[in-house]
């Protein structure tokens, strides 16, 4: 199943706001709303306002999968920067906290504390600066997330 995320967010660090959009595959519906709510969880652990956040099943509509990547391939042209997501996976992660905090709770408790490194994205994205609605570029927007992935 393929799907397209639309989201955008205030980044407060940058006074900025962010257009991301990509697409993605999953098996099933349910791992593709797991696979959102740990994406959403990852932006809120970085402190940022979610705007705006949906995401809709394109492969079942050739129309609307052609109109999907239009639309993406439209957004992937007026990015002025990147967001670098980070997939890690572990036992039971607690989306509230970050990859270390994770780590270092399951060392003390006695439980297992490794994480297996998955892949790393980097998705086009477009940047603003609030107050002037000038483009913020790459070489000024840096911007990462913890994508936790509970072993399965």
């Amino acid at each position: 199943m393929e799907y397209l995320i639309d989201l955008k967010i205030d980044d407060k660090c940058y006074n900025a706001i962010v257009h991301f959009v990509a697409t993605f595959t999953t098996k099933d519906d349910g791992e593709a709303k797991l696979f959102i709510d740990e994406l959403i969880a990852g932006f809120k652990r970085r402190g940022v306002i979610i705007l705006l956040s949906s995401y809709y099943r394109i492969d079942n509509d050739l129309e609307l999968r052609e109109r999907s990547y239009e639309y993406y391939q439209f957004c992937k042209e007026r990015a002025t920067a990147s967001i670098q997501v980070e997939q890690f996976v572990l036992d039971n992660p607690d989306q509230n906290k970050s990859l270390v905090e994770n780590l270092t709770e399951k060392l003390f408790a006695g439980k297992n504390s490794t994480a297996r490194i998955g892949k790393e994205y980097n998705i086009p994205v477009r940047v603003l600066d609030k107050k002037t609605r000038n483009p913020i570029t790459g070489e000024f927007y840096y911007f990462t997330i913890e994508h936790l992935i509970p072993k399965g």
